[in-house]
């Protein structure tokens, strides 16, 4: 059934969400900002809880906060010392940039707003086939079988890419010891 407005339990998990989200850009060590990622990722599985998709769910659960985040943890170990060595960089932002980057973000963020504010609410039932894993699968290796491989072959360029770099910097090192 289709209800116009969310539940507080909705509105909970949505501030919940935004706070966890929040903390992964703005906390200073990157293990902190996994471990909100992780939060994030578990309060939108709970969200998908709240809209009858438990499949998806257990999905997210599964792939993005087991899978996915051991790689980004795999990643923060390999790149650690990098890490410190940024920490010792000044920036070189300009505030006038920083403020118009904040003035746009602000500025994109109050349009979609107002965009969803004005979306009608949905009038008609889910059907039948709604959350059920025979029709997801169809959908993503009929229907979006292309976007699907994209994304995959991306993951797969990204952890090529980042063995490469740590690969690099591990010979850097051994050389300028030896």
């Amino acid at each position: 059934m289709a209800t116009e407005f969310a539940t507080p339990v909705q509105w909970i998990l949505g501030l919940l969400l935004i706070a966890s989200s929040l903390g992964v850009i703005l906390f200073p060590r990157p293990v902190q900002s996994c471990l909100s990622f992780l939060m994030t990722l578990l309060v939108l599985a709970a969200l998908y809880l709240q809209l009858s998709a438990e499949f998806i769910a257990v999905m997210q659960i599964l792939v993005y906060a087991g899978a996915i985040l051991v790689l980004f943890m795999f990643v923060i170990i390999l790149f650690q010392d990098a890490h410190d060595q940024i920490n010792n960089l000044k920036a070189k932002s300009f505030p006038f940039l920083l403020l118009s980057a904040a003035i746009s973000f602000i500025a994109s963020l109050s349009l979609f707003g107002s965009r969803l504010m004005n979306l009608p609410s949905a009038q008609k039932e889910p059907s039948d086939n709604f959350g059920m894993v025979e029709y997801l699968g169809k959908a993503l290796y009929i229907d979006f079988f292309f976007p699907f491989e994209a994304v995959i072959l991306i993951f797969i360029v990204a952890v090529v890419g980042a063995l490469y770099i740590g690969k690099k910097e591990l010979l850097h090192k051994n050389q300028k010891i030896d």
